[in-house]
């Protein structure tokens, strides 16, 4: 046999070898399927044990910040009826710009209402339904409630509103905001703002159609 011949088979012989013993090797270690999540077959129980649902509270007593300051550098609040048990209710007030005392600079924006169609004016440390009800300041749900029925009834879907935690109570427990984490009670419309930039498009790419 030629001596350049068996060279070159001596050669391509031993890379296969190589070749094959690489691919044996990455088949011998490959990684075993991760078996370690648990998965539960058994049913959903309605009756499982649930843990609870809490909604952030609002305090019971309301203060007005009077801009001052304790030794520890915490605001001193006044509270309501300190200067409104004083006072005679003004019953048509609707304008924050027409406050000279307390409450300067409040912005005013509840479509029609008026000041007390939600403060009770007999006693401003509560508040008032719509039937004359009075109500803590710790209620504010059930007084938004009385106009904002269909937002109130996605909350109580859980489809409007935070929270944080568990959808499946019987995993654990659930936190949900209250109206006023997210909507200011003077206020309660979202503001309009500016969108964002488009997403950046790479070259050769093409824009969705335009809305």
């Amino acid at each position: 046999m030629n001596t350049n011949l068996l060279y070159k088979t001596c050669i391509g012989c031993a890379i296969a070898l190589i070749i094959a013993a690489l691919v044996g090797g990455v088949i011998y270690y490959a990684p075993e399927p991760d078996d370690t999540h648990e998965y539960s077959d058994s049913p959903w129980d309605p009756n499982a044990p649930k843990h609870p649902v809490t909604i952030n509270s609002t305090p019971s007593l309301p203060f007005v910040d009077s801009g001052r300051k304790d030794q520890a550098g915490n605001p001193i609040g006044v509270r309501c009826n300190t200067c409104h048990s004083s006072k005679e209710p003004n019953l048509t007030l609707n304008n924050g710009a027409l406050l000279h005392e307390f409450h300067q600079g409040l912005h005013y924006a509840h479509g029609g209402m008026n000041c007390v169609s939600c403060h009770n004016p007999d006693d401003y440390e509560s508040l008032r339904l719509a039937n004359g009800e009075s109500i803590p300041f710790s209620e504010t749900i059930q007084l938004c409630a009385q106009c904002h029925g269909t937002q109130y009834r996605s909350y109580r879907d859980g489809s409007h509103g935070g929270m944080t935690g568990y959808w499946d109570l019987s995993k654990g427990p659930r936190q949900r905001n209250t109206c006023t984490d997210c909507h200011s009670a003077h206020a309660p419309a979202y503001p309009k703002v500016m969108p964002v930039f488009p997403p950046k498009v790479r070259e050769g790419s093409k824009l969705p159609s335009q809305h």
